[in-house]
């Protein structure tokens, strides 16, 4: 969670906003930010994150006030123009993050989540033939009761 000047969406001016840094390009000194204000709040959709004082991270954020993180209004700035350090969003609001932004840029999952079943069948596979049942009853944690 940063301070960093936003710019409007018609780029007539930009206005010192926090932000959060949804990506960075290693070969340049670029970053991904994506808008976050406090109006609102109480109306969260799809392609939002709601960060309110009860939720178990906002002390993380140093955010002052509910806010909600809006994954459609995402821009690329130099990362020099980051003003100030505010915090960051704990494993929770990431998560939350990742969702919206799931849903904001359309993003497919099923094939990632066909590469992790056929993955983890495989390890599955590799387990049981190294060690049986055993070996796969010890993977999820259950006692042989045979």
């Amino acid at each position: 969670m940063v301070l960093v000047p936003f710019p409007f969406t018609d780029l007539s001016t930009s206005k010192l906003r926090p932000a959060v840094i949804v990506g960075i390009d290693g070969s340049a000194d670029d970053a991904v930010f994506a808008f976050v204000g406090s109006r609102q709040v109480t109306q969260i959709g799809s392609s939002e994150v709601a960060v309110v004082p009860n939720h178990p991270e906002f002390s993380l954020t140093g955010l002052v006030t509910s806010s909600k993180v809006r994954t459609a209004k995402l821009v690329t700035l130099s990362r020099s123009l980051v003003r100030r350090w505010l915090g960051r969003l704990g494993p929770l609001l990431i998560a939350d993050l990742d969702r919206a932004l799931v849903a904001t840029l359309a993003i497919n999952m099923v094939p990632y989540r066909e590469n992790g079943r056929r993955d983890e069948r495989s390890r599955l596979l590799r387990l049981h033939g190294a060690g049986g049942v055993p070996a796969l009853l010890a993977d999820l944690a259950v006692e042989d009761s045979g």
